[in-house]
């Protein structure tokens, strides 16, 4: 079944030995084989919130099937909208996901959490009624003058802009009564749909991606009506994977001050590669929505792992620390990194591991052929590393 929910694939020749298993996986690449080349393999799911920097759902699939076991804890402590984790889940394991960021935090809690059908419907109502509320309420005008592709208010409808920044408020300052999944499944669908090339979308045409410059007429879409589509798409395959799958978890977290009440059995993450896109400028105008404000992006990108290893790579000794904290004893890491034409990250980041893990396998794919997305910047990435590690005990 391709994309199915909960399909695990076989697994290679039995083998107890990481590094053999992990040999089979490099120099096979089975994720571009077949229809798991394919760009929308993984289903609708992978697809709740668009992201630019989202791994290929196909290499999350192999890295949970072929390197943990049903039942067991997967955690990316790096997550951004989930891809591992939800994977993970869809594969009979429990997915965790943490991140820093504020948008993929909300999708994530969307993938992972247990779904309350009515109570997202209700979310929903108590919203239209927010926005009818306060229709007259005064907007602002630093929100509307902000924007890093140009102004947000050039992207909508004067109307549609008037609900989008009033549902904005609706979400991050404590209107929404509903509990934090429904709250967030709610905030990921709209999130979605906040700009875009296609009919549901509520800014003028712009990318689906990332929000470069709009164009083309501006019409009223009604925040509310679009929402109600998005959510009649999504919430069935939502609630169809809450009536097989383990439920997971999301958590809004540094990777150093992560904390989880038992330990997990793999760490399986993608950090972001050194001198590629900086996500918080590419997903800018989510970012503002799930709530950053105006000054937030001059000061919060600091905080942020990719612009830390600008500067050194000295964060990925505290990771090694906290990772370590996290796994059970022997429990095992898989990193996908990146390599630059001057730099690669796997060399850079497997010294400081050392103290903490024993890595067991390195190996290395061009993706000089890969999908661009119909983006024309896809970053300084050449190729691809994938490290296996097992946790010293």
């Amino acid at each position: 079944m391709t994309g199915a929910l909960f399909e695990v694939t076989p697994e290679p020749p039995a083998s107890a030995n990481l590094a053999e298993r992990a040999e089979n996986f490099c120099s096979t690449a089975p994720h571009r084989l077949g229809e798991y080349a394919r760009r929308d393999w993984g289903g609708p799911l992978h697809s709740l919130c668009s992201y630019q920097g989202k791994l290929k759902p196909a290499i999350a699939h192999f890295l949970v099937t072929w390197f943990t076991s049903p039942g067991d804890r997967v955690l990316d402590p790096l997550a951004g909208v989930g891809t591992i984790p939800l994977e993970a889940r869809r594969c009979g394991r429990i997915g965790l996901a943490s991140d820093l960021s504020p948008l993929a935090d909300a999708v994530c809690r969307a993938k992972l959490e247990p779904v309350d059908e009515q109570e997202v419907w209700a979310a929903l109502a108590e919203l239209e009624l927010f926005l009818k509320e306060h229709d007259g309420d005064e907007l602002s005008t630093e929100d509307m003058q902000f924007g890093l592709n140009g102004p947000i208010r050039d992207y909508f409808h004067p109307d549609t802009l008037r609900e989008v920044l009033h549902a904005r408020t609706y979400f991050n300052h404590g209107h929404c009564t509903a509990s934090s999944i429904s709250r967030d499944v709610l905030r990921s669908s709209l999130l979605h749909i906040l700009h875009g090339n296609r009919p549901y979308a509520l800014s003028r045409r712009s990318h689906p991606v990332t929000p470069f410059a709009p164009t083309g007429p501006a019409i009223y879409r009604p925040v509310a009506g679009a929402l109600h589509e998005r959510l009649r798409r999504v919430l069935p395959h939502l609630l169809e994977l809450g009536r097989h799958a383990p439920d997971g978890s999301a958590h809004l977290s540094d990777f150093r001050s992560l904390q989880l009440e038992e330990p997990v059995d793999a760490v399986i993450t993608s950090p972001p590669f050194s001198r590629s896109l900086r996500f918080w400028s590419s997903n800018w105008m989510r970012m503002w929505f799930a709530g950053w404000s105006p000054s937030d992006f001059r000061s919060e990108p600091d905080k942020y792992l990719e612009v830390e290893q600008r500067k050194h790579f000295g964060a990925y000794s505290e990771f090694a620390v906290s990772m370590h904290r996290l796994l059970r004893p022997g429990g095992l890491l898989v990193m996908h990194l990146g390599e630059t034409a001057t730099l690669n990250m796997a060399e850079s980041i497997t010294p400081l591991l050392g103290p903490y893990f024993h890595v067991k396998f390195t190996g290395r794919e061009s993706v000089t052929d890969t999908e661009s997305h119909g983006l024309t910047d896809k970053g300084a990435t050449v190729a691809h590393w994938y490290l296996f590690a097992a946790a010293r005990q």
